[in-house]
């Protein structure tokens, strides 16, 4: 018999208030991905219970009855936002995929995160911060070009063709733009000139790595493409096999560091880690997302189809790699 699980999600929107950000909602999840997760966590032989954003669980909670529940809610704002549902439920006693309230707090903010990654030695672009508008205290030992970004966002939110600066006034314009419109400090990072890839990891005692995938950078912004579309990628005269071809050792190297990320930041049942590479084949840690996209446009659709699985199987890995952990499977 299976189980009764509780999905936890945040709805897209198209609507902006004067002010916001035109990737407000870049973080949430559409329709359709929703209808994909739960259709697929059916499929597993479980009754599936839509609950919605941190809100609407909060206003369920006397009357929540589930026996775990599939988190991908991402909330809107704050750097705590991803913790409000696992916060909730730990509160409730109630079991839930993915990494816990910590952990979701402390990747999604990239600054805390890169110092997690130096501790451990995995290698991450030199970085500073800037907080105050109008002000950049630039460090010594930084030359340009750089990169600047909002310092606890994910989905490339705040990251565009202007991100990569080359001087010292369009570095303050993106830092002030960042500053301004996302109400964060912006982290300034040295820009690694190369390629970008992506790596998935399933599990907690024994992990299971997933392919390793190098996103389209584009040549004019030296910036990456975060969308895995197929007809996106036609139109660039790509294809997913094209995305896997990576030289053998750089790939094990990635990998490595990709465990060694995941362990470091004691992510549970799934994650994602972005790098990029250098002409040089040295690798920088850029971030990782332990609530990362599940939309059949993104990563882990694309790697289940190149592994010969379904989507919905793809899904149920990380379900029962939770269930595993809580011993419910």
């Amino acid at each position: 018999m299976g189980l009764l699980v509780g999905l936890t999600f945040d709805v897209k929107s198209h609507k902006l208030s004067p002010g916001s950000p035109c990737d407000l909602w870049a973080e949430h999840d559409s329709e359709e991905t929703i209808s994909a997760v739960e259709e697929a966590l059916n499929s597993g032989g479980n009754r599936v219970i839509p609950i919605g954003s941190s809100e609407q669980l909060l206003a369920k909670l006397n009357s929540l009855k589930c026996d775990i529940v599939f988190n991908i809610a991402e909330s809107l704002s704050g750097r705590n936002r991803e913790s409000e549902v696992p916060v909730l439920l730990d509160i409730l006693g109630i079991p839930y995929s993915g990494s816990d309230a910590l952990t979701l707090s402390i990747a999604l903010d990239k600054i805390i995160s890169k110092k997690i990654f130096m501790y451990h030695n995995i290698p991450t672009p030199k970085y500073f911060e800037c907080a105050e508008y109008g002000r950049v205290a630039f460090p010594k030992g930084f030359n340009f070009p750089l990169i600047v970004k909002p310092r606890y966002e994910g989905s490339a939110k705040g990251i565009g063709p202007d991100s990569v600066v080359r001087d010292t006034a369009s570095l303050g314009k993106q830092v002030n733009k960042i500053i301004k419109r996302y109400r964060q400090p912006a982290l300034v990072e040295k820009f690694i000139d190369g390629w970008e890839f992506t790596v998935g990891i399933i599990g907690n005692r024994d992990p299971v790595i997933l392919p390793v995938v190098q996103r389209h950078v584009e040549k004019k912004t030296g910036l990456s493409s975060h969308i895995f579309n197929k007809s996106c990628m036609a139109k660039r005269g790509l294809k997913y096999r094209d995305l896997l071809d990576i030289d053998a050792e750089l790939e094990g190297r990635i990998k490595k560091l990709a465990l060694e990320a995941f362990g470091g930041l004691e992510c549970r049942d799934f994650a994602r880690i972005d790098f990029r590479v250098n002409l040089k084949k040295q690798i920088y840690a850029l971030e990782i997302n332990p609530l990362p996209s599940l939309a059949r446009d993104d990563y882990f659709a694309m790697v289940a189809e190149l592994m010969g699985i379904s989507y919905e199987r793809m899904i149920n890995m990380m379900f029962e790699a939770a269930l595993d952990r809580y011993g419910l499977h």
